[in-house]
Parts: C-alpha cells; sequence; structure tokens
C-alpha cells in the first residue's frame, strides 16, 4: 500500500471486489483470494462513502457529523479501517 495520509483519495478495488448490504452490515468478497469480510454498521457507512472522489479526512469528518463522536477519534478510527482495506486489496488509493 501506497503511504496513507489525510489527502489520499480513497476507491474501491470494483474489478476484485464484490459487496452487498445485509441488516446494516457490508459483506465483501474479494474475488481473486475467495477471502469474505464484514464491516460493522460504522464500517459499512464508510463502505458506502467510499466513491473514488472522497479522502481519508473526508470519510473521517462524514464519521464525526454523522455519530458526533470525538473528531480524533473519528480519523483514528477511519485510517485504521482504510489501512486494513487496502492492505487487503479491497480499496485502492490515489
Amino acid at each position: 500500500m501506497s503511504r496513507l495520509s489525510l489527502d489520499t483519495l480513497i476507491a474501491k478495488n470494483s474489478d476484485l471486489v464484490i459487496d452487498r448490504v445485509v441488516d446494516s452490515e457490508a459483506l465483501l468478497i474479494h474475488l481473486s483470494s475467495g477471502d469474505y469480510f464484514s464491516l460493522d454498521s460504522v464500517g459499512t457507512y464508510i463502505w458506502e462513502s467510499i466513491d473514488g472522489s472522497r479522502t481519508v479526512q473526508d470519510l473521517a469528518d462524514l464519521i464525526f457529523e454523522e455519530y458526533n463522536v470525538d473528531r480524533d477519534q473519528a480519523v483514528t478510527d477511519v485510517v485504521q479501517l482504510v489501512k486494513r482495506l487496502a492492505d487487503e486489496g479491497l480499496i485502492v488509493t490515489q
């Protein structure tokens, strides 16, 4: 994964991932590896907000506004999830 910053653009790796949301939980399948991933409701909100035009900071701002959490905690949680998604090949960074 390339170096991640708050200004990094995030996009779903549409060529390698299919997703479905069931009962507020995103289910992701990496087509190349066959691995399955699930996200809780907050992770699902982030996943659904990844559209290729938002940065890590944009996603953290959405979480801050939607869930009324501490801004620093929102950044930390989003960065952690984005790193994991990128490491698994589910998203690409620009």
